[in-house]
């Protein structure tokens, strides 16, 4: 286990973000606190990166080019991503209502790709883990956990077939395809009648 601190060059951290997502053929991505920058709108991302505690990561703008650029990678289709969001993860009211209203439509879209699998996990599921923290797995080889202060790897095989399977049990209790874009156009709808 290792734990990389964020970078002082916040685009460092994209290169290698980058570097991970190009490498891997199945990425999936568990997160109960926000969407992650390969999922977010311009908007989105602009209010984590000025208006949270991920603020004063450098040069803003360049960032947010970097993580749109990032978002190509979703465009190949040699790739399978799944992205599983708990109803925290996506309705969290970070942003004004409008910006998340476009947010959570932005989500329905990708989830229409082939290649994009977007499940959503409301907090009526009852489920026999906790969502701790995001973790993202990389094919069957690599994981990482992220917090506050950095993201930690792990490359024991043990350690990446336990986030394999707790992803899976989260998955199990979550809404995919059209269950989850019905309740994620509800949000989406819910959250532009709060604005």
């Amino acid at each position: 286990m290792k734990l990389e601190p964020e970078s002082s060059a916040a685009g460092d951290v994209q290169y290698e973000l980058a570097a991970l997502e190009r490498s891997a053929t199945h990425l999936r991505y568990f997160l109960p606190a926000i969407p992650t920058g390969l999922i977010q709108t311009p908007e989105y991302m602009r209010h984590v990166m000025t208006q949270t505690s991920a603020s004063g990561a450098g040069d803003v703008d360049r960032v947010i080019a970097l993580k749109l650029e990032r978002q190509a990678v979703l465009d190949d289709p040699e790739k399978e991503f799944e992205f599983l969001l708990t109803e925290s993860a996506v309705r969290w009211q970070l942003c004004e209502a409008a910006v998340m209203a476009r947010q959570i439509e932005h989500l329905v879209s990708l989830s229409r790709r082939p290649n994009v699998d977007v499940k959503v996990l409301p907090l009526s599921a009852r489920v026999p883990e906790v969502p701790f923290n995001t973790f993202t797995v990389y094919d069957t080889t690599l994981a990482t956990l992220e917090v506050f202060t950095g993201r930690v790897v792990l490359r024991e095989v043990k350690d990446v077939d336990h986030y394999r399977r707790l992803f899976d049990v989260f998955a199990e209790h979550a809404y995919a395809g059209d269950a989850a874009r019905q309740l994620l156009g509800e949000w989406a709808e819910n959250s532009s009648a709060s604005g």
